[in-house]
C-alpha cells in the first residue's frame, strides 16, 4: 500500500494495542499486531485510524449487557467486557441514533437484531441515499448499500448508518456540492481484504469528500461507511491523541477486544 495523497506520521501507543511487537521491521510489526493506532495527515487534516486484524481481535457491534440493558457510555462498556475477563483495545460509536439512545437504523449484537433495518425517506446524514450497513459474519467484513442488505447471510454483527462514504470505490456523488465542515467518523473494509477493518476519525472538522477520499487513497478501501459527527469519539482517549474526551451517551459501540 502507498499513501499519493497525505502523509504518514507518528503512530500513537508505539502504533500497536495488543501487545508489544519485535524489535524487527515495521512492516513486519504491523503484521504481528492484532490492531494498529496511527495519525494520518490528509489534505491538511489530521485524522486518527485504528486497523483491526479480524483474525487476530474481536469485533463486536455492542449496545446492551447480558441483562438486555443498555451500555450507553465507553466506561460501561469496558466495566462490563472487563467482567467477562475480556480486554478492551479500542471502541468508537457505532452509528446515528435518536432521542434515547435508540439506534435509527439496523443493530445487530451477536446475531441478534436489537432494531430493524430502516429504508424510510427523511432529513439529515442517515437518510442521505445511497445510505449503508456495515456488517460482518462468517467471511469477514462488508460494507454494502442498505438497499441490499437482505441478501446478507449468516449477518452475526451490523450497524446501519449513512451515508455511504464509497461504494465498489467511487466517492458519493452528492459529496462534491457538501461544503459542510464537521468531525467525522466511519468505517472502511480494505479492499481484497475482508479480515482488515478501519476505524477512523477526524482530529478537527472535514468535507465529506475529504473523508471519502481518505478510506479510498490512503487506506486502500472500496467501500465505507460514514457513522456519526460532532458527537464521535475513539475510546481511550489516548487513542485521539488526548486532544478529546470519551464523555456522552451513545446507541452501540464498534469494540476491538483480545481474541480468545
Amino acid at each position: 500500500m502507498f499513501f499519493p495523497r497525505g502523509v504518514l506520521i507518528a503512530a500513537l501507543l508505539g502504533g500497536t494495542l495488543g501487545g508489544a511487537a519485535p524489535p524487527e521491521s515495521a512492516g513486519k510489526e504491523r503484521a504481528s499486531s492484532p490492531v494498529e493506532v496511527r495519525t494520518v495527515r490528509f489534505e491538511g487534516a489530521s485524522f486518527q485510524v485504528v486497523t483491526v486484524d479480524l483474525r487476530r481481535a474481536s469485533l463486536r457491534l455492542l449496545r446492551q449487557d447480558d441483562d438486555g440493558q443498555p451500555l450507553r457510555t465507553f466506561e460501561a462498556l469496558e466495566s462490563w467486557l472487563t467482567g467477562k475477563g475480556e480486554r478492551l483495545l479500542a471502541a468508537t460509536n457505532a452509528g446515528i441514533f435518536e432521542p434515547g439512545e435508540v439506534p435509527t437504523g439496523l443493530f445487530i449484537q451477536d446475531g441478534k437484531e436489537l432494531a430493524p433495518l430502516n429504508l424510510r425517506e427523511g432529513r439529515g446524514n442517515f437518510y442521505w441515499k445511497p445510505n449503508g450497513v456495515f456488517l460482518m459474519g462468517a467471511e469477514g467484513a462488508r460494507v454494502v448499500e442498505a438497499s441490499r442488505y437482505g441478501t446478507q447471510a449468516s449477518v452475526r454483527q451490523a450497524t446501519q448508518s449513512g451515508p455511504l462514504l464509497l461504494s465498489e470505490g467511487k466517492v458519493h456523488p452528492g459529496f462534491n456540492t457538501s461544503k459542510g465542515l464537521a468531525t467525522r467518523s466511519g468505517v472502511g473494509v480494505d479492499a481484497g481484504n475482508a479480515q482488515r477493518v478501519h476505524l477512523v476519525l477526524s482530529s478537527e472538522p472535514v468535507r465529506l469528500e475529504t473523508f471519502a477520499e481518505l478510506f479510498r487513497t490512503q487506506l486502500g478501501c472500496k467501500d465505507a461507511l460514514y457513522l456519526d459527527g460532532n458527537v464521535s469519539r475513539l475510546y481511550p482517549a489516548a487513542l485521539q491523541g488526548g486532544n478529546m474526551d470519551t464523555g456522552g451517551t451513545f446507541s452501540g459501540f464498534l469494540a476491538v477486544t483480545e481474541k480468545k
